[in-house]
């Protein structure tokens, strides 16, 4: 089964497709691929079907709701080997506990690893050159690991 990542939303006037858009792209680019490659590569969700609304300068992410959401996934995200979900306010909606970016956990003894990675917007504090140089080793090695063809994995040094 491929790896699942999970994103907030869809932007206001983005694709409905879970990172089909300018955030995809990022992690397509992140991984070494091009977007269709990587949109193929992995399975991807987002906690809300449609652009929550904005509050004040920032967007609106209800945390309660997105519980709710994260509780009905529950099942798929545990059959997953691996699930990376995309932001702090992802991880809250699945009541992962703060740990730092890229380190995995599981949610319950029951399911698989799960870590939390930066969202991909750009439009935070992290992505700065130290920290796109991180992501970008994740992202690489993470697909290499996870969701690359079997005989290019097969082939990794």
């Amino acid at each position: 089964m491929k790896p699942l990542i999970i994103g907030q939303a869809p932007g206001p006037s983005g694709n409905p497709t879970p990172l089909a858009g300018r955030c995809g792209g990022r992690l397509a680019a992140l991984c070494g691929l091009d977007l269709r490659a990587f949109l193929t590569a992995f399975d991807r969700a987002n906690v809300f079907a449609t652009f929550p609304g904005k509050a004040g300068a920032g967007d609106a992410f209800p945390v309660e709701e997105a519980r709710a959401r994260a509780d009905a996934m529950a099942e798929v995200v545990a059959a997953r080997d691996h699930v990376v979900l995309l932001g702090w306010n992802v991880a809250r909606a699945f009541r992962v506990s703060p740990v730092g970016y890229f380190e995995w956990t599981r949610l319950s003894r029951d399911c698989g690893e799960v870590t939390v990675a930066p969202h991909p917007s750009g439009l935070n504090r992290w992505w700065n050159v130290p920290h796109v140089d991180e992501a970008r080793r994740f992202w690489t090695a993470f697909y290499a690991a996870t969701a690359a063809p079997k005989a290019d994995r097969n082939s990794a040094p």
